[in-house]
């Protein structure tokens, strides 16, 4: 910020007025920064464009790959309701622990 090269004063008082005018105008670039490089700071009508996703958690994502892997099982190998149990479980208790308790109760049973 060449807050040693900028000014010369001996006044501690003009000292701490030149430094908050630094600060005050680093902060000013850095408006203007922003203004430049983010589309969310173009108004209310642009910020309704940019909104960001929501962050997915682990259980919601762990639960859309294992209901997708079963609908494929269920199309494709078109197996019993016994069969299936037993598919299920088989592939839940291979699970690490911690997955299988991300995992609903509804496909456990």
């Amino acid at each position: 910020m060449k807050l040693g090269t900028e000014y010369h004063g001996l006044s501690y008082d003009a000292l701490t007025a030149h430094t908050a005018f630094v600060f005050l105008r680093y902060m000013f670039m850095s408006v203007e920064k922003r203004d430049d490089e983010d589309d969310r700071t173009i108004g209310e009508l642009f910020y309704c464009m940019v909104d960001e996703l929501a962050d997915i958690t682990f259980n919601h994502s762990l639960q859309i790959l294992v209901e997708a892997m079963f609908e494929s099982v269920k199309e494709i190998f078109q197996p019993t309701e016994e069969q299936m149990e037993r598919f299920t479980n088989a592939f839940i208790s291979r699970l690490p622990k911690y997955m299988q308790e991300a995992i609903s109760p509804s496909l456990a049973a």
